[in-house]
């Protein structure tokens, strides 16, 4: 609560591999984990959190190499179950880059979420929660997925860990046979837009 001004509700922490998060529509919705580890605060109380008030969000990432960055949004708002969770963000400032709207191709912005049993996405081919073995906001399939794999380092093969697409050194990644990056903590928390200790 006292981190970067304070004021925070943490809505997903991962910091150990202890609690997959390859999970089901149902379980995203009603949210998995425990409070004092790795958890996902759950969909409907995200709505629920971001649907009455302006909103900013604020992702802290953490890598294996001691490198440290945030994302911070001036708005960030979650829809309702009808509306499939739709996403809604903007007004990046930040370290590590803007991966949610990362480009016209991966843009996260107005997405729906997406679960291995419960195809949202605009990937034509498949499910890109099935393929990336999480629940998330994927396009086609994503520039930004802090629901992936908890991997203890670096990783080869499909990118299906925590990713952050704009991450300094992510361009050495290109090719399936190089080390994919992964992280040692991640954090995402809410504020009302405003708020003043």
């Amino acid at each position: 609560m006292e981190q970067h001004g304070g004021g925070w509700t943490v809505l997903q922490n991962r910091q150990d591999g202890s609690v997959s998060f390859n999970r089901t529509w149902a379980q995203y919705r009603a949210g998995f984990g425990e409070l004092d580890g790795e958890f996902w605060l759950g969909n409907d109380m995200i709505n629920l959190l971001t649907r009455d008030r302006e909103m900013m969000l604020f992702v802290e990432l953490v890598d294996f190499e001691g490198g440290m960055g945030y994302a911070q949004y001036d708005h960030f708002r979650v829809s309702s179950e009808r509306l499939r969770y739709k996403l809604s963000v903007r007004g990046y400032s930040g370290t590590a880059g803007d991966s949610f709207t990362y480009s016209r191709s991966y843009d996260h912005n107005n997405r729906w979420f997406t679960t291995p049993d419960r195809d949202h996405d605009r990937y034509p081919s498949g499910n890109c929660g099935a393929y990336y073995s999480s629940g998330w906001w994927f396009d086609a399939c994503m520039a930004a997925n802090l629901n992936g794999r908890y991997y203890t380092g670096r990783y080869k093969g499909i990118r299906d860990g925590i990713f952050w697409g704009t991450w300094h050194n992510i361009s050495t990644e290109y090719y399936p046979t190089n080390d994919r990056q992964s992280f040692k903590s991640v954090r995402m928390m809410i504020r009302p837009k405003g708020f003043t200790p």
